[in-house]
C-alpha cells in the first residue's frame, strides 16, 4: 500500500518529466506562466520563488484530468460552475452572468446615456441616409430573456432594477425614428412554434437554425433598403447528429468537465448561396458582439459582402482579405464611412450595457466636424466611387495596365497604389 501510494504521488512528477500519456488541454482563454529567469535579486526578495511555484503548479503531470475531476465535482455534488461567469439554471440550463443581469436590468446604462446614444445615432442615420448608405441596428436575442423560467430562484427573488437597456433602447430608438431589427422579441415570440430549437441548452450563442433565419431577415432588410438583388440565400433541409456543433457547448466547454451534460438535440440546416452573377454584394462593416462570429465565422457574410468588416466590440477589426486583424483605431472613421454601403451595429442584450460600443459617438464626431468643415459624405461618397470606377477601366484594359506597373517599379510602390494615384489624378482633371 505504502508503495502504492508513493507511486500516485510521483506519476504526475513522472508525467511532467517523461510525458507517457496524452493529456487534453484544457477549454477556454487563459495565460500559462512562463518558467522565470533566476537573480540573486529575485530569489532574496522571495518574488522567484512565487513565480516558480505558479509555474510549477501549471506545468504539472495531469494538471487538465485534476481540473476536471474537481471540476466535475463541483458540478455533480454541488451544483456549482468552476468557471468564470457561468450559472447553473434548473435543469441543468447553462447561462452567463451578465445576461441574467440584462433581464434583470442590474446593469442599466441610465435614461440620459441612452438617450444621449439614441439622438446622436440620428445625426449619424440622417447622414448616412443622406449619402445613400444604410445604417441598421440589430438586437440579437439574449439566453435570459428566451429562457427565464430556467434562471435560479435566488436571483429571480432579487429585485429587478428600475428599466432594462433593451426596453430603453427600443423606446428611444422608436422616439428618433432610427431602424433596427428585433431579434429578441421574435425569437422569443417563436419559442413554442419553431420547428427546431432557437437556443441550445448547454451553449449561449443563438442556434444555427436560429442563425439562419436571422441571416435571411438582414438580407431582405438591406434588399428593400437598398433596392439591390443580393445573392439569394437558403437551406435545403437539415442534418439532426447525435452531437453538438460548435458552438452550441460552448459554455459546457468552458466548465471543463470529465463528462457531458446531456442535452437535447439540435438542428443544423444545409445552407445554400446562390452564384454572384448578376447580383449585388455591397460594402459593409458590422460592428458587434461575438454573436455575429456565427455569421461571419461561417463564411456567410464573405458570401453576402464584398468588403466584408467585422468591428469586434469595435476594437479589433476582422477582414478576410487582411493578412492580420487590425485595430479599429487605426482606421480613419471618415474613409470607412464613405467606403461602406451598409453599417450594421448589432448586440445581444447581456451586452447593451456597453452599446452601441463607441462607434456612434466616433462616427458622430467625424460627421460633425466633416459638416463643420463645409464638407459632405454624400460628394465624399460619389467621388470615392468614381474613383473606383476608374480603377476597374484601367484594371480591365491590359495596354493601360502594363502602364501602370511600369509606372509602380519606377516609384518603387505596389500596383495597386500608383492605381489609385492614377484613377485620382483622371478624375481631378475629368472634374476641373
Amino acid at each position: 500500500m505504502y508503495c502504492l501510494l508513493m507511486l500516485m504521488l510521483a506519476l504526475p512528477l513522472v508525467q511532467r518529466t517523461i510525458p507517457f500519456f496524452e493529456e487534453t488541454p484544457l477549454n477556454g482563454y487563459f495565460v500559462s506562466p512562463r518558467k522565470p529567469s533566476v537573480t540573486m535579486d529575485s530569489i532574496f526578495d522571495g518574488t522567484f520563488q512565487d513565480a516558480y511555484n505558479n509555474y510549477y503548479e501549471h506545468t504539472i503531470g495531469f494538471r487538465p484530468l485534476l481540473i476536471r475531476i474537481n471540476n466535475q465535482l463541483a458540478f455533480s455534488v454541488f451544483d456549482t460552475a468552476l468557471a468564470n461567469g457561468v450559472i447553473i439554471g434548473k435543469k441543468n440550463y447553462l447561462y452567463e452572468i451578465n445576461y441574467i443581469k440584462a433581464y434583470k436590468g442590474w446593469d442599466y446604462q441610465g435614461d440620459s446615456a441612452i438617450e444621449s446614444h439614441a439622438r446622436k445615432a440620428g445625426f449619424v442615420y440622417k447622414e448616412l441616409t443622406q449619402a445613400g448608405k444604410t445604417l441598421l441596428f440589430v438586437f440579437a436575442p439574449g439566453k435570459a430573456t428566451f429562457f427565464p423560467e430556467y434562471i435560479p430562484d435566488k436571483y429571480m427573488k432579487r429585485p429587478s432594477g428600475k428599466n432594462t437597456n433593451y426596453q430603453e433602447f427600443i423606446k428611444m430608438f422608436d422616439k428618433y425614428k432610427l431602424p433596427y431589427i428585433d431579434f429578441n422579441q421574435w425569437f422569443v415570440q417563436m419559442k413554442d412554434t419553431a420547428s427546431y430549437p432557437l437556443y441550445p441548452q448547454c451553449g449561449i450563442h443563438w442556434s444555427a437554425y436560429g442563425v439562419a433565419l436571422a441571416t435571411d431577415s438582414l438580407i431582405r432588410y438591406i434588399e428593400y433598403d437598398r433596392d439591390i438583388d443580393m445573392v439569394d440565400f437558403g437551406w435545403n433541409g437539415f442534418d439532426l447528429p447525435d452531437t453538438l456543433r460548435k458552438p452550441d457547448y460552448d459554455i459546457a466547454d468552458g466548465m471543463n468537465l470529465l463528462f457531458t451534460i446531456p442535452h437535447y438535440p439540435m438542428a443544423y440546416p444545409r445552407t445554400t448561396f446562390s452564384s454572384y452573377e448578376g447580383k449585388i454584394r455591397p460594402n459593409a462593416i458590422v460592428v458587434a458582439d461575438s454573436y455575429y462570429w456565427n455569421i461571419f465565422g461561417t463564411g456567410f457574410s464573405s458570401r453576402l459582402f464584398d468588403d466584408n468588416n467585422f468591428w469586434y466590440y469595435n476594437k479589433e477589426t476582422y477582414n478576410p482579405a487582411w493578412p492580420a486583424t487590425r485595430n479599429t483605431n487605426e482606421l480613419d472613421m471618415l474613409s470607412e464611412l464613405i467606403k461602406a454601403d451598409v453599417i450594421i451595429i448589432m448586440a445581444t442584450d447581456a451586452n447593451l450595457y456597453q452599446f452601441p460600443y463607441g462607434f456612434i459617438e466616433r462616427a458622430y464626431n467625424t460627421l460633425s466636424e466633416n459638416r463643420q468643415q463645409g464638407g459632405s459624405l454624400w460628394a465624399l461618397s460619389k467621388m470615392d466611387t468614381e474613383i473606383e470606377q476608374i480603377m476597374k477601366s484601367i484594371d480591365a484594359d491590359p495596354q493601360w495596365k502594363a502602364k501602370v506597373m511600369e509606372k509602380a517599379l519606377d516609384r518603387k510602390i505596389s500596383y495597386d497604389e500608383m492605381l489609385k494615384l492614377d484613377a485620382i489624378w483622371i478624375w481631378e482633371n475629368k472634374k476641373n
